[in-house]
């Protein structure tokens, strides 16, 4: 791999069944689904926090820390959206990620989607990665 890992994110909008966005507990099942559907390893969480406030700042984040990276998410029930962050290490297939969101939500509509290459030309020696960090640190 030429690169470091794959960050998926998106946002779905039009979500058919709402009510687990506003489910600390449906959500922590969520994430712990979720992370094992694309074959991760959880090393922190999950961990769910509300957010109140107006309709467009109100709802859930969830996140779960990986020894791959992190996933996280952010729902807004009363505009039946949320926005979806995976970002990994070992590669992992979008459509496991989207089976879980529609066994979760019913259905919905992808209104933003970017999967992205993070990390390009990411040095797997370990060698060339301690040359290339003690010549970019700032001394300390």
């Amino acid at each position: 791999m030429s690169h470091y890992g794959d960050e998926l994110t998106l946002r779905l909008s039009g979500i058919a069944d709402t009510s687990a966005l506003d489910d600390d507990a449906a959500l922590t099942r969520f994430m712990r689904d979720l992370v094992d559907r694309i074959g991760m390893t959880v090393i922190a969480g999950p961990l769910v926090a509300t957010e109140t406030g107006p309709p467009e700042k109100a709802g859930k984040s969830a996140v779960v820390i990986l020894a791959e990276s992190h996933a996280a998410i952010h729902t807004y029930p009363h505009l039946r959206e949320i926005l979806i962050n995976v970002f990994s290490c070992k590669p992992f297939h979008e459509n496991d990620v989207l089976d879980e969101f529609h066994r979760l939500l019913g259905d919905f509509r992808i209104t933003e989607h970017s999967l992205t290459r993070r990390g390009e030309e990411w040095p797997r020696d370990l060698t060339a990665a301690r040359r290339l960090w003690s010549t970019q640190r700032v001394p300390g």
